[in-house]
């Protein structure tokens, strides 16, 4: 009988915490799509703050496209953003602005997302390291300042600027 009790017991343990949820952000403020704000036409990119703590980064430019898939995490109201591995053969470059020969420098030496590989396209796959961003009003800014220009900060505004062509 005790045998009969215990099996129950433990067969009602593992159904309630085999349906167990991933911890579902709805009420997040940076859970949205969010728009480039600083750079001009043709440049174009958004981030997706998904709730189920993912997220997508896509644009292009010209020719040249790029993506990013990772997931993120808040702490002390600060969202930070890492990319997940891809399995695709494409060129790849660090999250954040070039502002110099030596930030170029750096994408040349590491530049596919695998080893050896021999990209098709033009399409680049961006690296979020621990990306840390905060909100101001309806403004995502990335914290990081890239030393060579510390005067360009990268933002994302929860709506999307409408683009005069120059």
């Amino acid at each position: 009988m005790k045998f009969k009790l215990l099996s129950i017991l433990l067969l009602v343990i593992f159904i309630s915490c085999k349906n167990d949820k991933p911890k579902i952000n709805k009420n997040s403020k940076f859970v949205k799509t969010w728009f480039d704000t600083v750079r001009m036409t043709p440049f174009t990119s958004e981030l997706t703050i998904n709730e189920n703590n993912t997220f997508d980064y896509s644009g292009g430019a010209c020719t040249s496209s790029f993506e990013s898939k990772g997931i993120w995490k808040i702490e002390k109201n600060i969202l930070i953003l890492n990319s997940l591995k891809t399995k695709k053969c494409i060129w790849k470059n660090n999250f954040g602005l070039l502002c110099s020969k030596e930030d170029f420098d750096k994408i040349i030496n590491d530049n596919k997302t695998i080893k050896n590989c021999n990209p098709n396209s033009e399409k680049s796959y961006i690296i979020f390291n621990n990306e840390k961003f905060h909100l101001r009003n309806d403004t995502l800014i990335h914290i990081e300042v890239n030393k060579n220009c510390p005067k360009l900060k990268i933002a994302f505004s929860s709506k999307k600027k409408i683009r005069k062509n120059i």
